[in-house]
């Protein structure tokens, strides 16, 4: 052996007996017990708050440099309770000497147990920690002021860390928000964790009690796994990790980097099946009572997710809930200005399994309001999130069973950036037709402005009212089209401010369960006292319904309603005002085909009388009534047939106050009231 080498050998063997004597006398001679009052009035004088040791305090030496504390407390900040912010029963901690020549630092095990912290904000928002946070900033500043921004210069490679373990048992946590007026208490909290090393498999075990006041849950979360560090890469494994929160079972991974301002991570997350009505017991909440029994019964996901410190990515989500499969991918990006986009698509969905039991919905519709208190007018919603909000999403649905009507290839773009939201387009297929919409809505106003502009095309209303009620009241192909424009988002603003433009058109139906003509006939032959004629297909045939409004500040007014059918000419024109909840509207019916049966019989007295209707009054229950004198007035322009002349002295007295004697037949003194045919007409 050289010389050098020899004397280098001595010398650290040298300060190697130096430093383990200095650790002996340091453990023979120093008792920390003595030190117990200079070290509380130091925290006396540091943060004004009382430290007390109940306990002894304690070393140990070789091969462990170890310390062990008794029972000791920190004081509450003033005006908070208890009087205790912290205590612990024990603690203990070592770390072994000789690595510690090499460069390398071996901790033992860490060991906490019995601790109570008590964290709490008052109702103006101050905690019970704040005063200690400012001097650990002060503290902090200092330092950075005392280094600078200078970087400590490279020694050559840092040694290792390892650590036994750590074992914390019997913790207690409770954070008290008297400002929000919410409690958090966790309790019995368990840490154990294995031996931790660079790139050592290490497991890891964590449990407590959990106690939350809103939403009311009271639960003992379990979370395990291993876990892994690489200090070469400067990451973090986590693997086969277990969640068991309420009655959720989720397993995953999880991956986080971070080396030379390179930050990433990933995560798998499975939740395995679970019942979504037994969770919302567990949460307080009653589940909701639905037409399936069955629903809401199963519910699985899978999540994979990546990102580094600046953006996020939704690799993927899927969820099953009972049959219908939900999946999902988006990205977040700029995480100090978020941008998110998101794409969902559901397969097949059939809402009403989650929707109330028709006896309880009918029970609900049909049930009086319990008091006649007038309500406070609705308020305009909080929009101002949306002027911050940079999004892009895109939701498409397969198949969609909602009031028992189903609709198809549902579509829906919508954009959000500085206050403007548009949803464009929007397209749907239901009944051989279609529904396309575009709308807006901007939230720079005080009252936010919207627009809505939406098409239906070739819907098959047979079909669709059948499914919807049961029955095919009405038969035919619809087309309609809007574009309308408003202020506000209440019921009343909407009312107030709705304009714009719809038309609509019906053609090629029927309307069934009735048969006009039959009436009519039928009607007519009870006014002569003749025979009604025998059965007949109750239905009425038409070939068009067509129909146009303008809309201004929520006063509607069409003008012309048409109706064709091979029996009867519609027109209609009139006005409903919104706001004022109001309408005048009359509906001129006019028989303008034969009223011939499958008897041969036909009327063509009839033809050409016109049939007013006034629709009148408020639009929760409007006066609807036949305007008889109108139709008088018809009577004597000549539009009616010869066949009705014997009554014009009974429609001049009874509905004009015409002169008894003009055009009278028969004896003048008679006393009997004369014969409404129009009300034997309707019988």
């Amino acid at each position: 052996m050289n010389k050098p080498l020899k004397i280098g050998l001595i010398v650290v063997g040298a300060l190697a007996a130096l430093f383990i004597a200095a650790c002996i006398v340091l453990v023979l001679v120093v008792n920390p017990n003595d030190y117990k009052a200079q070290i509380s009035k130091a925290v006396q004088d540091q943060t004004g708050r009382e430290l007390k040791f109940e306990g002894d305090i304690s070393f140990n030496f070789f091969p462990w440099l170890g310390l062990k504390v008794g029972p000791m407390a920190l004081g509450n900040a003033q005006g908070f309770a208890p009087a205790e912010m912290v205590r612990i029963k024990r603690a203990e901690a070592s770390i072994r000497l000789l690595p510690l020549l090499s460069g390398d630092v071996a901790v033992g095990t860490v060991v906490l147990d019995g601790l109570t912290l008590n964290l709490a904000k008052n109702k103006q928002g101050v905690t019970n920690w704040d005063d200690l946070a400012k001097g650990g900033d002060s503290g902090s500043a200092a330092a950075e002021t005392a280094t600078g921004s200078e970087q400590p210069a490279k020694s050559g490679q840092a040694g290792s860390l390892t650590v036994q373990g750590v074992e914390i048992t019997g913790a207690n946590i409770v954070y008290d928000d008297m400002q929000a007026g919410a409690k958090t208490s966790v309790n019995d909290l368990s840490l154990v964790i294995g031996e931790v090393g660079d790139k050592i498999r290490f497991p890891f075990e964590l449990k407590f009690n959990l106690k939350l006041d809103n939403p009311k849950v009271d639960t003992r979360p379990v979370l395990t796994g291993f876990a892994r560090f690489d200090r070469e890469a400067g990451s973090i494994e986590v693997d086969d990790m277990k969640l068991s929160l309420l009655n959720l079972e989720l397993t995953g991974l999880l991956f986080a980097k971070s080396k030379n301002d390179d930050t990433s991570f990933s995560a798998e997350i499975k939740l395995a099946q679970a019942s979504v009505r037994e969770l919302m017991k567990q949460l307080g909440m009653t589940p909701p009572e639905t037409s399936d029994p069955k629903a809401l019964e199963n519910l699985t996901a899978d999540l994979k997710v990546n990102g580094s410190d600046t953006e996020a990515t939704l690799e993927s989500l899927t969820l099953k809930l009972d049959q219908t499969l939900v999946t999902a991918e988006g990205t977040l990006k700029n995480f100090k200005k978020p941008a998110v986009t998101l794409n969902v698509n559901v397969d097949d969905i059939d809402a009403d399994r989650y929707l109330p039991p028709k006896s309880e919905a009918k029970a609900a519709q049909s049930k009086p309001a319990a008091s006649t208190t007038q309500t406070a007018p609705a308020q305009e919603p909080d929009l101002s999130a949306l002027k911050t909000l940079d999004a892009k999403a895109r939701l498409t649905v397969g198949k969609l069973k909602v009031m028992n009507l189903t609709i198809t290839d549902i579509l829906a773009d919508v954009t959000a950036k500085n206050g403007l939201v548009t949803a464009d387009p929007v397209s749907l297929n239901l009944y051989d037709g279609s529904y396309t919409a575009r709308g807006t809505l901007d939230a720079n106003k005080a009252l936010a402005l919207w627009t809505e502009k939406g098409q239906l095309k070739n819907v098959q209303a047979g079909p669709l009212l059948k499914d919807l009620t049961g029955k095919e009241h009405l038969t035919g192909t619809s087309n309609a089209q809007y574009d309308l424009t408003g202020m506000g988002l209440t019921p009343d603003n909407i009312k107030k401010s709705v304009s714009g433009t719809a038309s609509f058109a019906f053609t090629d139906g029927a309307i069934n369960g009735v048969n006009v003509a039959k009436m009519l006939r039928d009607g007519w032959s009870r006014l002569k006292g003749q025979k009604v004629s025998g059965d007949e297909p109750a239905k009425t045939d038409f070939a068009e319904l067509l129909g146009s409004a303008t809309l201004t500040n929520g006063h509607i007014v069409n003008k012309d309603l048409l109706m064709k059918s091979p029996l009867l000419r519609v027109t209609g024109q009139g006005w409903a005002d919104l706001p004022r909840n109001t309408t005048d509207y009359t509906a001129t019916v006019t028989v303008v085909g034969t009223l011939e049966g499958q008897d041969g019989k036909s009327i063509e007295d009839l033809k050409g009388l016109p049939l007013p209707v006034n629709v009148k009054g408020s639009l929760d229950d409007p006066s609807i009534s036949l305007d008889l004198k109108a139709m008088g007035e018809a009577l004597f322009k000549g539009t009616f047939k010869q066949g009705a002349k014997g009554l014009e002295e009974t429609l001049k007295k009874d509905l004009l106050g015409g002169s008894k004697s003009s055009g009278t037949t028969g004896d003048s003194k008679t006393t009997d009231s004369p014969v409404n045919p129009l009300k034997k007409l309707f019988q």
